[in-house]
């Protein structure tokens, strides 16, 4: 394959060399990065080893369709398997996203669900159940489709995140945003070349080696692969401080069970309190190991419980119980109560019944 390439420069125009050399070495930029993220040693979090598997499967991706611009003659097999990865690089690119959102962040095994249809495509080719005609008439586009919903599911859940008051810093928040835009831009280049030949085949590796480059650039400005220092290290003012927004919070929703106000929102409570945003959801975060979201609902759920056990409340259903608790829905009720417990409201009060 090397060969057909070689021969294929004395034939060529210096465009599509010039081509090729940009395409080429955005993918061994994004191999070489990759690489580094695996083989660096972090002590806090796994988000950049997920980084790392996520730019070596986009650039195994980026190299099939390189060779098949340039070699019109790639095997079926191959240019199935380039098409499978998809499959793969929507999951780790939520997975990521996640990682960078939640705190002490794991990989469990029920997340390799993720990976199910990448398997099922994967086993299906290598039968050769799959025929050309079934990924130009549907496979392709369920394939692309399947990735575009993991990147509005990672956005949407980086929103929901912010909206909720995690504390992420800037340099982080302006990372997120930029990688997911420049997955958005990959992702459409292939994706609306598939619509009609306005845009050519070639414009995916192109747009990647610029997405990887313009972000490869940022992130040694800002420092984004360096290891996340330890809050307030040496700074026993900081230590302080925190802990002390943090008890005066603790005694507020206790005195004052403001939790119970399903309204109620971080701005609130800081107003009240009479310290900044920041402050409070980084003292959450620091002392209560927890986003503020997931803070007021252990208090919900805590008052919850206690009616649940009460015979007093035998009466009330679990709808009534969760908006007397604070919470908007019960589906809300239900997936934080799980969350914390590990079943839900339901299964809780008929165990006390057991």
């Amino acid at each position: 394959m090397v060969c057909r390439i070689l021969s294929y420069f004395c034939q060529v125009k210096i465009e599509y060399i010039l081509t090729l050399l940009v395409c080429g070495l955005g993918v061994i930029h994004g191999f070489m990065l990759g690489v580094y993220l695996l083989a660096k040693k972090y002590t806090t979090g796994i988000s950049h080893k997920i980084l790392g598997v996520l730019l070596l499967l986009f650039g195994l991706r980026i190299s099939k369709s390189i060779f098949l611009y340039f070699t019109s003659d790639l095997e079926f097999i191959l240019i199935t398997l380039g098409l499978t990865l998809i499959l793969l690089l929507g999951p780790l690119f939520y997975l990521y996203t996640r990682s960078c959102l939640v705190k002490d962040f794991q990989i469990r095994l029920k997340m390799g669900l993720h990976a199910l249809p990448f398997l099922i495509f994967l086993v299906l080719n290598s039968l050769m159940l799959l025929s050309k005609t079934f990924y130009v008439s549907f496979g392709i586009y369920a394939i692309y489709l399947h990735f575009l919903g993991y990147i509005l599911g990672s956005f949407f859940l980086f929103r929901k995140q912010l909206k909720q008051g995690v504390s992420l810093g800037s340099t982080k928040k302006k990372w997120l945003y930029a990688i997911h835009f420049g997955i958005v831009f990959i992702w459409a280049s292939y994706f609306f070349f598939l619509l009609g030949e306005a845009i050519p085949y070639i414009m995916g590796p192109l747009t990647y080696s610029i997405a990887i480059y313009g972000l490869s650039l940022w992130a040694l400005k800002h420092k984004v692969f360096q290891e996340d220092k330890v809050k307030y290290k040496g700074s026993s003012m900081d230590i302080v401080a925190s802990r002390s927004i943090f008890e005066a919070l603790t005694t507020y929703l206790e005195k004052e069970k403001a939790y119970l106000n399903p309204d109620l929102k971080l701005q609130d409570i800081a107003s009240k309190l009479k310290v900044s945003t920041h402050a409070l959801s980084r003292s959450v975060n620091e002392n209560g190991h927890q986003n503020f979201q997931q803070f007021l609902n252990s208090y919900r759920i805590q008052e919850a419980k206690s009616k649940l056990t009460s015979n007093e409340y035998r009466k009330l259903t679990i709808s009534a119980i969760a908006f007397d608790c604070g919470f908007n829905s019960i589906s809300a009720f239900n997936a934080a109560f799980k969350k914390v417990e590990g079943r839900t409201p339901s299964q809780y009060r008929a165990s006390l019944a057991d």
